[in-house]
């Protein structure tokens, strides 16, 4: 057999070309690796198949992959093998799917099916961090999701850019489910205008900005890394901005938050400013667009962040309405009750009428689950920061940095969203977010247990402290029992 030590020092292990650094994801299981892949694309297409394809099997299609996916890496590993990773934040999640269970059959709650429905949604994404931790193999396999991550962001953001006012317009007026769908799919103007919020191949524009923040933070780390070349730098940098002026299209205001946090993070632990300036650039050709496509109206809908009133505002909406919620019921009042996860398909078959909506994550939380729900998900939400912290210093001059990075982007975006928004809920990033904590984990843990799968060299042995030197015949050595002798 290969030692695994020279199948790492390869050229074609460590410069793959383009076509290269995609198929890495077959690295490994093949098969496990390209349903991963496909769940990714499906993710993002997902709003745009629904909107067209009015059925259950479209609604659930991106779990239904990534849970093929799952099953698979749960049959193949080995038996005595946890599919969790031994660990606080894998016990933290033991602990809160328990809470989810019992939630999901208390006698008090809606229609199992509801229920089940719910179960889903606050279960699914990080199932997915198994998922991960299992399907991994290499640094270059994982990078692969980042450059198909990239490619994908391109090709989205480009589709809404070209989304026209007037074909949705004629959509809506076509169709009733799509009009309901996407009736909040614009903001209002000074003059009584009412501007498109490019929503591309997602459900609403929030989502796609979001995953164009998403995308653009992987674009980033890619770009800072050791050893980029020029050609690859320009390409990265160039594919920022299709992304950044598909988000400016959206309207989105709290991706445009959330990106400059996950830039900082970026700063703050690469601290290659240089590397970085090709992203003030991209955001100020993005914003000139941007203002000149909508008329100015883009000036005013982002000119609200500049407003301490409306910001605050919208920070403590969810936030109050999750205490207002916590007061009426602090024990919760089952999965399903605010309708979190719940696909209105199958919402409007059940005819449930004690539904109490929550707006976001946070809310829904302690509507469902009450007190024990909420502080079940903020521990599992500490020890996930956790990890990525302790793995951000550990491997911090290894080529697992980038991978760290990344995850730790992930999982700090998701962490500030969650009081305001869905961060796990969204499709695809709440499940990719779980996912690339996953492969964090695997890839530090072989890096920890000196294997060589991760296409690193093991941790070097500090060398032991010099304490005194004795002259010999050839100079001086190392000693421990006398003093050198003064000249």
């Amino acid at each position: 057999m290969q030692d695994l030590r020279t199948v790492a020092a390869t050229p074609a292990m460590q410069n793959p070309g383009w076509f290269g650094k995609l198929i890495a994801v077959l690295q490994g299981d093949a098969l496990i690796g390209g349903i991963t892949a496909l769940g990714i694309i499906i993710g993002f297409v997902h709003g745009w198949l629904k909107l067209r394809y009015a059925s259950p099997i479209v609604t659930f299609l991106f779990d239904l992959v990534l849970l093929l996916a799952l099953g698979l890496a749960y049959v193949r590993k080995p038996a005595r093998e946890p599919f969790f990773p031994r660990g606080r934040l894998g016990t933290a999640l033991m602990a809160f799917y328990a809470v989810c269970v019992f939630y999901a059959v208390v006698p008090f709650g809606p229609p199992l099916l509801l229920s089940v429905a719910a179960l889903r949604g606050w279960c699914f994404a990080t199932l997915m961090y198994g998922l991960g931790y299992n399907v991994t193999r290499t640094v270059t396999q994982v990078k692969a999701y980042f450059y198909l991550l990239v490619i994908l962001g391109v090709l989205t953001g480009l589709y809404g850019v070209r989304q026209s006012p007037e074909e949705v317009a004629l959509k809506m007026s076509q169709d009733d489910y799509f009009a309901a769908r996407l009736q909040g799919t614009y903001y209002g103007v000074q003059g009584g205008q009412a501007q498109l919020r490019k929503f591309s191949t997602f459900v609403t524009a929030g989502v796609f900005g979001s995953v164009m923040a998403y995308v653009i933070c992987f674009t980033l780390i890619l770009l800072t890394e050791d050893k980029v070349g020029r050609t690859e730098q320009a390409l990265l940098a160039a594919a920022m901005l299709p992304m950044a002026y598909g988000m400016i299209l959206s309207g989105s205001r709290s991706p445009l938050i959330t990106m400059f946090i996950g830039l900082a993070v970026i700063i703050w632990y690469r601290r290659r400013i240089t590397k970085l300036v090709a992203m003030p650039i991209v955001l100020y050709f993005a914003y000139k667009w941007g203002v000149a496509y909508t008329g100015g109206a883009a000036t005013e809908r982002f000119g609200t962040l500049l407003d301490t009133g409306t910001v605050t505002g919208r920070l403590m909406m969810p936030v109050l309405s999750a205490w207002y919620d916590f007061q009426a019921n602090p024990l919760g009042g089952g999965l399903g009750r605010s309708g979190y996860s719940v696909p209105f398909i199958l919402a409007s078959k059940v005819h449930y009428t004690g539904i109490i909506p929550g707006e976001g994550d946070l809310p829904c939380l302690i509507i469902e689950m009450g007190t024990l729900g909420l502080v079940l998900f903020i521990n599992l939400l500490y020890c996930a920061l956790r990890d990525v912290y302790q793995a951000l210093k550990e491997l911090r001059q290894t080529s697992l940095s980038t991978i760290a990075l990344a995850s730790a982007v992930c999982v700090v975006l998701a962490v500030v969203a969650f009081p305001i928004g869905s961060p796990f809920l969204s499709i695809p990033t709440g499940a990719l977010t779980w996912f690339f904590l996953g492969t964090l984990q695997k890839l530090a843990d072989q890096y920890r247990n000196h294997a060589f799968g991760s296409e690193l060299p093991p941790p070097t042995p500090a060398l032991p402290q010099k304490r005194f030197l004795h002259r010999t015949g050839s100079g001086l050595s190392q000693g421990t029992k006398r003093v050198p002798k003064q000249l």
